[in-house]
């Protein structure tokens, strides 16, 4: 059986750990958060920058290794940048099927606020503008994701405490099912494709 590369993306907020903690996959897992905690004495707010690069550092080589290797893994990410992407044609290369649960809020002040709520709670978090950038990065890297990725899933993680919303499931590029109602930050993306 080929590996698999699993990843839960979406932007801040939208619920990836709790919808879909990489934990639960039953592979090799990599969460940034938990590590970035782990070396900041436990606490995940008011994370220094040397923690998060000396994170993204480890997380690289975490990815990197398991394609070498030839080794299932799981990991979260915001989708903000191409590296994931790279990540993923490298290990479709090396003969891994990649598989992406990407969530959304309806709009970005649902992610706002559900970033200020884990805050409160001693979570992590950014300022808004940082946020408000991540979140446009990650929705505009959607229409790529859902051409490249082996099996991606899309959902809308707006009800606290209920089960996402499948909205679009992509197989190698080709939409396989779509639901009738398309909020607008997913009806770009498929315009987009």
């Amino acid at each position: 059986m080929p590996p698999k590369m699993f990843i839960v993306a979406g932007p801040p907020g939208s619920g990836k750990s709790t919808a879909f903690p990489v934990a639960a996959f039953g592979v090799d897992f990599f969460n940034a958060d938990d590590h970035a905690a782990a070396l900041n004495k436990g606490s995940y707010g008011d994370i220094p920058r040397e923690i998060r690069a000396c994170v993204n550092t480890l997380f690289e080589t975490f990815v990197l290794d398991h394609i070498e290797m030839r080794s299932s893994c799981a990991f979260e990410t915001t989708l903000r940048s191409a590296v994931t992407f790279d990540q993923a044609a490298l290990a479709r290369r090396a003969g891994f099927t990649v598989e992406m649960r990407y969530l959304c809020l309806p709009n970005f002040e649902n992610h706002l606020e559900r970033v200020k709520m884990r805050a409160d709670r001693g979570g992590h978090s950014a300022p808004e503008p940082v946020l408000r950038g991540i979140y446009e990065s990650s929705i505009a890297n959607l229409p790529r994701a859902i051409r490249e990725m082996d099996l991606i899933y899309v959902y809308e993680n707006g009800a606290w405490g209920e089960t996402p919303e499948i909205l679009l499931q992509a197989e190698h590029g080709e939409v396989v099912y779509q639901a009738e109602r398309i909020p607008r930050w997913l009806a770009g993306s498929v315009a987009r494709l």
